[in-house]
């Protein structure tokens, strides 16, 4: 475990748009934290409600973002972070109180690890559906996400809902990140800027509870895998997979090891 005394520093990022209600649980869970996190920046993408209240009254520092769209609301928020590792996560999720100290623990792993340079350390979510169907339905959602874009990718790509990042990298990938483009998943945008000799470490047990609402309504599915498409399609613009995993050394190797899965 790391030492808390000695530690890297952590910054909590939450876009939040209308969401005040889950924001209160989330942030209450980060105040709750065995090792606390060093800042919590809540991005307020235009709220009508009062989400930046919320904010302000956990303690959080509210960053302002105008323009609606989860990638121009991350940015915002990387780019006001103050940490060593910008930590992402979503206003609907909630985090164990040993959460932070179990991520200081996987960079620990992760900075220790020989080969590619880690830059980001992702984990994983579970739907809080009640008994064994919330963890088959966040197997079935998680596994086939991971799988499918990394296989793309050549490696594991971002959650967005739980991933980390290092503040160094992003500053010098932010200018390959089309935040314009607001139909794109910002965690698959950001996974394309990995680069060949850099890759992203995957905590299967990093996990955080998730609202389920992402699994209500066929028409809403339908839209989250199309707006995937779209960003696979986009990034393959200037990272076409046969190139991007030859220059991986992934073309005629096992990708299935490669991802752990």
């Amino acid at each position: 475990m790391h030492d808390p005394t000695d530690r890297r520093a952590i910054s909590v990022i939450i876009p939040c748009l209308n969401d005040a209600a889950l924001l209160r649980r989330c942030l209450a869970s980060f105040s709750a934290q065995e090792v606390p996190p060093d800042e919590v920046i809540v991005v307020d993408n235009g709220s009508t409600d009062d989400s930046a209240d919320v904010a302000r009254t956990a303690g959080a520092r509210v960053v302002p973002e105008p323009r609606r769209g989860i990638t121009w609301a991350t940015r915002a928020g990387f780019d006001a972070a103050a940490g060593d590792i910008l930590l992402r996560v979503d206003a609907d999720a909630a985090a164990a109180p040993d959460f932070l100290a179990r991520l200081h623990a996987a960079w620990d792993a992760a900075d220790a690890s020989p080969g590619r340079r880690v830059v980001g350390v992702t984990g994983t979510a579970r739907f809080e559906v009640p008994g064994v169907l919330g963890d088959l339905a966040s197997r079935a959602y998680l596994g086939a996400y991971r799988f499918s874009v990394g296989s793309t990718l050549g490696h594991h790509p971002f959650f967005g809902t739980n991933y980390s990042l290092r503040a160094d990298w992003w500053r010098e990938v932010r200018g390959q990140i089309d935040s314009a483009d607001t139909y794109a998943h910002e965690d698959m945008q950001i996974s394309f800027a990995v680069r060949p000799d850099e890759t992203v470490w995957f905590q299967r047990d990093l996990t955080l509870d998730m609202d389920p609402r992402a699994l209500h309504g066929t028409r809403q599915l339908a839209v989250r895998f199309h707006r995937g498409l779209h960003t696979v399609f986009s990034g393959w613009r200037n990272h076409p997979p046969h190139r991007r995993l030859a220059r991986r050394g992934l073309l005629g190797r096992h990708l299935y090891e490669e991802l752990g899965a």
